[in-house]
Parts: structure tokens; sequence; C-alpha cells
């Protein structure tokens, strides 16, 4: 019914162009449960038609984002034709959820749908589209000042990305030389960041206000739609990151300063290459980086590969890092063309090869959604996406010895994943707990705001490292985090899913086959059914309590004792 709906030629480059389609479906009469399913099948085409062409204005931006033309298409949708479109589309999603026959839906496939629509009906309201509006220009502000900013170095021109191979050198003078760089122009930003985050707190607040709420965190866990678990539920998850993370972190950077022969762990000796490690070139050109990826997904499963290659051959990837580009890495779902598209700022760094692993996983699961009945259920909350590309992450994981032939270079990477896995929990639990506090004390002033990250990053990690000489970085280390400016709250479903993705590679060790079949049997049912569901689907439990992370930290260590060399 969706292909049926609209001409495969259908392109929006004006609000009138979807308008009539928005207003047919708004004024069509409804007469029975089967003609409500139509109407939804194709309110679904149409939603899916604006997302795909909102999606492409948006992944051109950022390629670009100093191209006028790209920030002007942009603009077309998120100013003009997204905010009608969604005063249009609360009105048909009451139609939906207030129709006689929607009760006839309930206890069926389109029960999920019903229960999302009437969240996003409760929490509507028109005066909140503008400040959505205001909200997504100054994230377009802050990527632009981020993309922008060039280092210089040596006489040489960097990205920030590319200034990652510096600190990752072998030379201590190097990599401090190449961090007071970064230090530099990121205090010369800071003050501009803290002018756009002020003003993005306090929209959001007034966005929860106009929805009837007293804080943003409240009415943003309900957008969000976060029906398996709660703040209560969040606040935990820090304390056990805390009390089982936290230590293990420790003997990890104290093995490290160790190896480094030095008195103190400065900041900038965190990503250093150890005296007996080689500094991971895992390619050389982005045609070799695509070549190995399509080798390590062969050696898998010929529906990764089959994945990966539809991408490639689309022109859908976007690797390498670039002036204008900006910053982060993302795969971007159009589910129309039932393919995505991947975006990241490559350097030919270790952790770009483990990148593009992780896209990947989105990459595969936007191409198992694609055959779904409706549109509404292609989309996925983040708590099984990102299991999607973790767990990609480590399926692939033994596979990476065709970017490192030599066992040492392979157990190096290997040692770099899982140590970045372990050490992760803590500044997920950090960037967490640090927005529940600006979301419920949102008049804070930008110096309350890094006092209070300040302890916060010293009790969870920072205080395995001498800050001494550089305290300002520290105070407004967060400001590195795009999620808290772009997308706030959504970061803890990264240690989430961290701790499905630990469980996926426990089951694949032991039964490859069966697991990767599971696996892609639970990114087929996309929102469709709960999270718990779609995790138990995968052969993992959707469980964040301290005993499990006690259980999968323990294994996860003792798999990195075994790559250490």
């Amino acid at each position: 019914m969706e292909k049926q709906y609209l001409n495969t030629a259908f392109k929006i480059n004006s609000y009138s162009d979807i308008s009539k389609y928005l207003e047919e479906i708004l004024n069509r009469t409804v007469s029975s449960s089967e003609e409500l399913v139509t109407l939804i099948s194709d309110y679904g085409a149409l939603v899916e038609a604006f997302q795909e062409d909102y999606g492409w204005a948006y992944v051109n931006m950022t390629r670009d984002t100093q191209n006028a033309e790209y920030r002007e298409r942009f603009s077309l949708f998120n100013d003009v034709i997204s905010p009608e479109v969604q005063k249009i589309s609360f009105e048909i999603n009451k139609k939906i959820v207030h129709s006689k026959y929607a009760g006839s839906l309930k206890n069926s496939k389109w029960d999920l749908l019903l229960k999302r629509l009437s969240e996003s009906i409760e929490l509507f309201r028109e005066e909140n589209i503008p400040l959505g509006t205001e909200i997504s220009n100054l994230a377009v502000k802050y990527q632009g000042k981020i993309g922008g900013a060039m280092i210089e170095f040596r006489k040489e021109e960097y990205t920030q990305s590319q200034m990652m191979k510096f600190l990752e050198s072998k030379d201590r003078e190097t990599r401090k030389e190449a961090f007071d760089k970064i230090v530099e122009k990121r205090l010369s930003m800071k003050k501009d960041i803290d002018v756009i985050f002020t003003s993005m707190t306090s929209l959001r607040a007034k966005t929860a206000s106009n929805a009837g709420y007293t804080n943003y965190t409240d009415f943003r866990f309900k957008e969000l739609e976060r029906f398996d678990y709660t703040v209560k539920d969040c606040n935990d998850f820090h304390s056990s990151v805390l009390e089982v993370c936290t230590p293990i972190m420790g003997e990890i950077i104290e093995e490290k300063r160790i190896k480094l022969s030095v008195d103190k762990m400065a900041p900038y000796d965190n990503y250093a290459t150890l005296p007996d490690d080689e500094q991971l070139k895992p390619f050389e050109t982005t045609e070799e980086f695509i070549e190995k990826s399509k080798q390590v997904f062969k050696s898998i499963d010929p529906r990764f590969y089959d994945a990966f290659v539809k991408v490639n051959s689309a022109k859908h990837l976007d690797l390498e890092s670039r002036k204008g580009k900006a910053p982060g890495g993302y795969n971007y779902p159009l589910y129309k063309a039932k393919l995505p598209f991947i975006f990241m700022n490559s350097s030919g760094s270790n952790n770009d090869m483990r990148t593009l692993m992780h896209e990947s996983g989105h990459a595969v699961h936007t191409i198992a959604v694609s055959d779904m009945f409706t549109y509404f259920y292609k989309s996925t909350p983040s708590e099984v996406a990102e299991l999607a590309s973790m767990g990609m992450e480590m399926i692939t994981y033994d596979k990476w010895s065709i970017f490192y032939p030599n066992e040492k270079q392979l157990k190096q990477a290997q040692r770099k994943q899982l140590e970045g896995m372990i050490t992760f929990f803590p500044w997920c639990a950090i960037v967490d707990k640090f927005q529940h506090f600006i979301y419920e004390n949102p008049t804070v002033s930008p110096e309350e705001r890094n006092d209070y990250f300040e302890k916060l990053a010293t009790d969870y990690q920072e205080k395995f490292f001498d800050w001494s000489q550089y305290k300002d970085y520290l105070r407004s280390l967060w400001q590195k985090q795009l999620h808290i400016f772009e997308v706030p709250f959504y970061y803890i479903e990264y240690g989430m899913a961290q701790l499905g993705a630990i469980q996926l590679w426990k089951n694949y060790m032991n039964d490859p086959k069966g697991t990767i079949e599971k696996y892609l049997k639970g990114l087929s049912l996309g929102s469709s059914k709960s999270i718990g569901e779609v995790y138990s689907t995968m052969g993992v439990s959707f469980d964040f309590s301290k005993e499990k992370m006690r259980e999968l930290m323990s294994f996860a260590y003792d798999e990195y004792k075994k790559v250490l060399s």
C-alpha cells in the first residue's frame, strides 16, 4: 500500500508539495478498521518521503557546513516545512488515536504505534514548534563552530579529528604539543559554546513547561518513549558504574602509566602508543579502508557483506575528515531508499576502523527493517539501535586480522577495543548524570555548570590523570560531546547497549551462526516490539543492574587481560 500512495519521483521542495497529501489524509473519511489501517499506511508513506528529503538536506549540510546552498535547503526543511508538518501531523495523530475503529487495533501489531501516537499527542504544543526550530538552528551553529575549527600544528592545518594521530604518538613532547594546541583552540571557542548551550537549556526548559512538565528531564523521557526504565534506573546505573567500572578503569590506567614510565598520567598520555606497541595504521587510503571492510563482512556473513556493498555502490559513504565537515559520525537511515548514508571523519587511525564497524551495524539494521509493513516501526529506540552497532563491533572483533595481519598489532587493536569498552562506562555515566543536573537546574550559570562537571568527572575518571595544567579545559570537557547539544539524554543508551553487546559477544564465541541468526531476527523487529522483547530475541537480557554489570565487566576485563602483551 505504501508504494502505491505516492509516485516514486515524489520530491519535496516546498510545503505545498506535501500539504495536499497531508490534508487529504486528515480529511479522509474512515468507515472501517481496514480503512483506518490503509490511512495509517498512506500516512506512513508520506512521513517516510518527508523524512527522506529532510534526511538528504541534513546529510548534505553536514558534509559541507560552509556550503550556502546546502545550509539554505536544510533551513527550508528545518525552519519552514517541518514546523508545518508537525502541526498537521498532530491533527492526523489525533484522528487515528480517537477514531472509533482504533479500539479494534489494540492488542494487535498496531498496539505499540497507538501507544506512541497517544504519548506524542499528550506532549504536543503548537507553541513548542518554533522553540524546536530555534534549538535545531543552535545545534547547526554548534556544528559549524566545531566543524570549521582548524588547528595549526607544526606549520600545517588539521581538523580536530586529524589531530588524534599526534595524541597517539610515542613521543611525549609531540603528544603534549598537540594537546596544547587542541586545548588552545577549544578554550578559544568555550564562551561562544557556553552561550549556545545556555540558550538551548533555556529553550528546552520552556518546551517542557509549555507541555505541563516541571522539568525537561521528565518531558524528554516521555518524548524518547522510555517505557522500559525510569530516571531512578538511570541514577542506579550511575552508581553501579562508579562502584564497578571506575576501579577497573583505575587499574587499566595504572598499567598504562607503568608501561609509559611516567610519574603521573597527563591527559595527553591516555591515547599514547605504548613503548612496545606500534602506531596502528589499519589502512592508508579510503579505497583500502572500504576494501578491507568488505573482506571483514564477507568472512562473517554474506548478508553483512551485501549490505555494505549496497551502501558503497550507492555512493552512500563519506568517510574522510576535511575542513568544513561537521564533527562526529553517523549512519543516517534513508528508509524509502532502503539504504542508509554513513558519515564519519576518518584520519587513518585504529578508531576509524572501529567506527566503520559500528556504523555498519547501524547500516545492517536499516536494511533489516526495510521491508517492515509500516514506516512507523522502521525507526528504532536507541537502546536497540546501539545494540546493533556495538554488537557488530564485537562480532567483527576476531576478523580485524584483515586490517592487522601481524598478530602483535591485532592483539594491540583488540586490547584497545576492550580498554575502550570498559573505560567508556565512566564517561557514559558522566555525560548522562551531567544532563540530569543541568535540566533539574536549568538556570545555573556557566561557572556553576562547570563546577559540577569538574567534580563529577573527577569522581568517575579524571582523578586518574594530572589535570593541574589544564583546569579550565577539564571544566569544559563536556563541550566536546555533541550529543549534549544535539540529542539531549541520548547517551546512556550506549551504556545499556554495550552491556547487551558484551552478552552478544559471549554468545557469538560459543555459537557464531546461531548468534548471527538471532541478531538479524532481533534487528528485523524494528520498533514493533518492546526493547526487552527485542533484546530477548537476540538472546541477551535488557539488564543493567549492579549484579549484571559486575558479571559482564569481570568477563570483559578477563578478555582484556588475555590480549595484554
